[in-house]
């Protein structure tokens, strides 16, 4: 049964009832019905009805200021495939249903928005212009984000333009190429759209390296694995040790050693230097990915390095693709320390001979282990050459004041060896006599590696990494003498 009423309305009720007349093309009797069914359902709670016109009635409530919030923050992502089902539904056959969709959706409280469509055809356009009048930017250009998927999937329209105007969003949408469509919408609304996936899908990993960024002032460089496997420098230690101490906010040495290789491990696996690491509790195994053999001995030598400075020390050994750290005992300690305490001399050449022998003679009582050897040998090495250096005021070695301190160290070594230039840039050595490695027709071969050790250090130290050097042993057939070879190519 159809009643049929008059009613009274004064000027200021019809302007409140402005929304819903424009939701219903001016039909009154539709608005009063909608009023009503309103009505019934505050009658139903009107305690939560009341709370809610408050609400509504303030500028700012959780609901808006959220909203807003989220909006905001999303700029640069773009809405899923279903949130867009979700939002537009299904009943969409052509423009005009789609504008009378999004009107709805834009006269919800939250939204405020009023959406325009031109086009050249309803059902098939080739060309539309989307205007959406909104109080807020950012709920009209993620609304026009998803106008834009939407047209684009079910149109294979594009978008050819946007302008902003006083407030107002308007797009103009062309027909293209699939490619250009998907080329035009992440231009527009996804520029950080990948940025947000690669976050959510690994935020440990970005969790740190953001971190690290910020620590470190943006003074980062990224490179390559490759890359960074070839440009490995002497200096790397001291680079990465301040980098991590920025990034924790202390000195190594106060870091706790439990938590050192929790955080070491996540660091070195974020920056990419390693692909894991097995902590053990006297030993690390470290997973990597590098194939050139000086690159992996200087990643084990750096990681004994930083063990060293945070309280530990460790002997290293490489392989292909695993870096094993074992934890040394106490005198291997106490020969790092001895080393590192050795004061500089005020003679160039000093006598570092008694310093070697205590060197050696502990030696005999550590397990052999060739990188530690190495190592060790590399310290003692740089503290005898830095200090000639030093004492003969030598800023850069050539060929000549090389040879003359591979001559004096001989001295200190107490070796017979003649040294001499077989061209402009290749100095030989042989070495005829080493009592420190020969005895009693015996070598021991710890104190023949360490002694190697030295000399790689100080042509390393004097010409740099890249220069070609080469030990050979040889035995004179006659008088069943061994004398040892070295010869240094240096770069012309």
């Amino acid at each position: 049964m159809i009643l049929r009423k008059n009613i009274s309305l004064n000027e200021d009720y019809l302007k409140k009832l402005e929304p819903l007349m424009q939701k219903h093309n001016g039909n009154l009797s539709a608005v009063i019905r909608e009023v009503i069914d309103l009505a019934d359902v505050a009658f139903q709670d009107p305690d939560s009805v009341k709370k809610l016109i408050s609400g509504l009635r303030k500028e700012q409530n959780l609901t808006s200021s959220t909203l807003i919030w989220a909006l905001k923050n999303l700029g640069g992502r773009l809405p899923d495939d279903e949130t867009v089902h979700n939002i537009i539904g299904n009943n969409i056959s052509s423009l005009s249903d789609l504008e009378r969709r999004l009107n709805e959706l834009g006269s919800e409280v939250y939204w405020g928005m009023s959406i325009k469509i031109n086009s050249d055809n309803n059902f098939q356009p080739k060309s539309a212009t989307f205007a959406i009048d909104g109080k807020n930017p950012h709920a009209n250009r993620y609304l026009a984000s998803v106008i834009a998927l939407l047209a684009a999937k079910k149109y294979e329209l594009g978008i050819s333009e946007i302008r902003n105007i006083n407030g107002s969003l308007e797009m103009n949408m062309i027909k293209g190429e699939n490619s250009w469509i998907h080329k035009k919408i992440l231009e527009n609304f996804g520029s950080l759209d990948v940025v947000f996936t690669e976050l959510h899908n690994k935020p440990d990993f970005w969790n740190v390296l953001i971190h690290l960024y910020a620590k470190m002032n943006y003074d980062m460089a990224v490179i390559p694995r490759q890359l960074f496997e070839e440009v490995q420098g002497a200096g790397m230690t001291y680079k990465i040790t301040n980098c991590i101490e920025r990034f924790y906010g202390c000195p190594i040495n106060r870091i706790p050693q439990e938590d050192f290789l929790k955080n070491l491990k996540v660091l070195y696996k974020t920056m990419g230097f390693i692909e894991d690491m097995d902590i053990n509790n006297e030993s690390l195994i470290i997973h990597h990915r590098f194939s050139n053999p000086d690159a992996i001995r200087k990643l084990a030598n750096n990681l004994v390095e930083l063990l060293h400075l945070n309280g530990r020390t460790y002997s290293s050994t490489a392989g292909e693709n695993l870096i094993v750290l074992k934890q040394l005992p106490e005198i291997g300690k106490i020969l790092i320390r001895m080393v590192e305490d050795i004061k500089t001399r005020e003679e160039p050449v000093a006598d570092y001979y008694t310093d070697l022998l205590n060197i050696l003679k502990m030696l005999k009582n550590v397990p052999s282990n060739e990188e530690f050897i190495r190592s060790l040998g590399t310290k003692f090495g740089n503290k005898i050459i830095d200090n000639y250096k030093c004492k003969k005021n030598i800023s850069e070695w050539d060929p000549g004041t090389f040879m003359k301190y591979l001559q004096d160290m001989s001295v200190i070594l107490k070796q017979d060896s003649k040294w001499s230039n077989v061209s402009e840039n290749i100095i030989c050595g042989k070495i005829i006599n080493c009592p420190l490695v020969k005895t009693d027709a015996e070598i021991n071969s710890n104190n023949c590696m360490f002694i190697k050790s030295l000399y790689d250090i100080w042509i390393s130290n004097a010409f740099g990494e890249q220069i070609e050097r080469v030990h050979n042993m040889s035995q004179n057939i006659p008088s069943g003498n061994e004398s040892c070879e070295i010869y240094i190519a240096l770069k012309s």
